[in-house]
């Protein structure tokens, strides 16, 4: 993951470099815009920190997402460019092929496409088990979680 996140974001970045963006963004914010950012980097610790550095149990990290206050957001209507404004470009998306579909999405399409994703991963563990099966690549997919959440801090860090 630690090669992901070079490739977003350049030499010398880590998983605390990016939670940094986060929290940089989070202390500016009050109300939804604070719970949204607030619960992407508890995601995305648990991601890069907790799963991929400290490799936690990847059934209790599915299990520990947070998805509340984005759906609640989204549900009342909220306005995302309040976040960020402005869209992912192809610079942000780098080399990683299947982030290139996130090129052109502003802030409430990326959020809606993490939501998304995090709703189908918490799934995974009541339809399969995933300590035994082959069928689900259950580490391919929380990186691809983590891969997610980089690009929406690059988004975030995007003048």
């Amino acid at each position: 993951m630690l090669g992901i996140i070079k490739d977003l974001f350049g030499i010398g970045k880590d998983s605390e470099s990016i939670i940094r963006v986060l929290i940089e963004a989070r202390k500016k914010t009050k109300g939804v815009k604070y719970r949204v950012l607030s619960e992407a980097q508890f995601n995305t610790s648990l991601i890069l920190d907790h799963y991929m550095t400290r490799k936690a149990d990847a059934k209790k990290v599915i299990g520990h997402l947070k998805t509340g206050h984005l759906s609640r957001a989204f549900d009342e209507g909220f306005d995302f460019r309040r976040i960020k404004k402005g869209r992912v470009t192809e610079k942000m998306v780098v080399n990683t092929p299947f982030l290139k579909s996130y090129t052109g999405l502003d802030c409430e399409g990326l959020l809606k496409r993490i939501l998304l994703y995090i709703e189908q991963l918490k799934l995974l563990p009541e339809l399969y088990d995933i300590e035994k099966t082959d069928r689900v690549d259950i580490r391919r997919r929380l990186e691809n979680l983590g891969r997610r959440y980089v690009l929406f801090t690059r988004f975030l860090k995007s003048p």
